[in-house]
C-alpha cells in the first residue's frame, strides 16, 4: 500500500540523492530514511533503489510505511552561538518572503554522510509561527556566495518554479588554471548524469590575467546542472584552482586549501514583482591571487 507519492517536477529536486529527498520531504532521520530504502520502503518509480541514487525529472517516489505515529522526527541539533552568529551576519538581503545568504565555503547546504550541520540545519534557528525557512537552490560545500532562503512555502514555491524556467540570472568569479581558447564565449558540452546526457551553457568572459597561469573569469551558467560550471572549466582546459575533484593534477594542489569558485551575483524578480540584484565579493582568500 502507498501511503505517499512524490513526482519530481522541481528543478531543486533534480539530482539529488534519494535519501536526502527524503529527509527533506518527510522529517526523518538519516539512517532511518537509508534503512527504510534498503527495506524497499521507499522506491523509486515502483522499483527498489539505493539511498545515493539521483533524482530525475518525472521521477516518482513512493513511501510504503507509515511514519507519523513513530518518533521519528529529525534530531533537534545543538547549534553553537558563533554559527547562529554567522549566519546571522551573513545575511545580505531580507524580506518578509525570503533572505539571501552570503555563504561561507565549507557548509554544506544539505546533511548527509560526514556531514553534521548544513545550511539546512542553521536555517531552522529563523523559524517561528510564521517563518518556515526552505532551501530553495544549492551551492556545493566548498563554493562560496549568494543563496536564497524562502521563507514559508508559497515562496518556495515560487523560486522553485523561477528556477526551472531560467529566470533568476547567476553569475560567478573563479579562478582558473590556463587561459581559455577565447577571451569570451560560451562552453557547451553536455553534462553526464547518471547516464544521461543534459544540456548545459556557461557563458564566461576573462576578466584579467593574475599571478604565472592563472586568471580570473565572470561565469554566467544556463540550466544550472550539478557542478556544471566546474566541469566546463575542467573540460576546456582550464580547470578552477582548488578543484579536488576535477582538477587533481593541479600544480597547486600542495599549497591551495579553498575551491576558488564564488556565487557573485543575482538578478531576480521578487514574489511581489521587484527587482533584486545583489552583489558580493569574493572571500577573503581570493585575494592570494588577485
Amino acid at each position: 500500500m502507498t501511503l505517499k507519492k512524490f513526482i519530481i517536477s522541481d528543478k531543486l529536486y533534480e539530482g539529488m540523492r534519494l535519501d536526502k529527498f527524503i529527509i527533506d520531504r518527510i522529517s526523518i532521520p538519516f539512517r532511518l530514511a537509508q534503512g527504510q530504502i534498503r527495506k524497499k520502503n521507499i522506491r523509486v518509480n515502483n522499483s527498489k533503489s539505493s539511498s545515493n541514487y539521483k533524482l530525475q525529472m518525472s521521477d516518482v517516489v513512493s513511501v510504503h510505511r507509515n511514519f507519523e505515529d513513530a518518533p521519528i522526527k529529525r534530531k533537534p541539533i545543538d547549534i553553537p552561538k558563533k554559527l547562529k552568529k554567522k549566519l546571522h551576519d551573513s545575511i545580505l538581503y531580507q524580506s518578509d518572503d525570503f533572505i539571501v545568504l552570503n555563504k561561507w565555503s565549507g557548509i554544506a547546504c544539505q546533511r548527509g554522510n560526514n556531514v553534521s550541520i548544513s545550511i539546512d540545519d542553521l536555517i531552522r534557528v529563523l523559524q517561528n509561527d510564521n517563518v518556515e525557512p526552505k532551501l530553495v537552490h544549492r551551492l556545493d560545500k566548498e563554493t562560496s556566495g549568494l543563496l536564497i532562503i524562502a521563507l514559508n512555502k508559497s515562496t518556495a514555491r515560487y523560486f522553485q518554479n523561477e528556477f526551472k524556467n531560467l529566470k533568476i540570472e547567476k553569475t560567478y568569479s573563479a579562478i582558473v588554471e590556463n587561459e581559455p581558447k577565447y577571451l569570451k564565449g560560451s562552453f557547451e558540452n553536455s553534462i553526464n548524469d547518471n547516464g544521461k546526457e543534459l544540456k548545459a551553457i556557461t557563458s564566461y568572459k576573462v576578466k584579467r590575467k593574475l599571478k604565472s597561469d592563472l586568471f580570473l573569469l565572470e561565469l554566467k551558467p544556463t540550466y544550472g546542472r550539478k557542478h556544471q560550471i566546474r566541469l566546463h572549466c575542467a573540460k576546456n582546459n582550464c580547470p578552477i584552482l582548488g578543484d579536488k575533484k576535477y582538477n587533481v593534477n593541479s600544480v597547486y594542489k600542495k599549497n591551495v586549501k579553498n575551491l576558488y569558485l564564488h556565487a557573485k551575483k543575482l538578478k531576480f524578480v521578487s514574489p511581489i514583482g521587484k527587482t533584486i540584484n545583489i552583489k558580493v565579493n569574493e572571500p577573503v582568500y581570493f585575494k592570494d591571487y588577485l
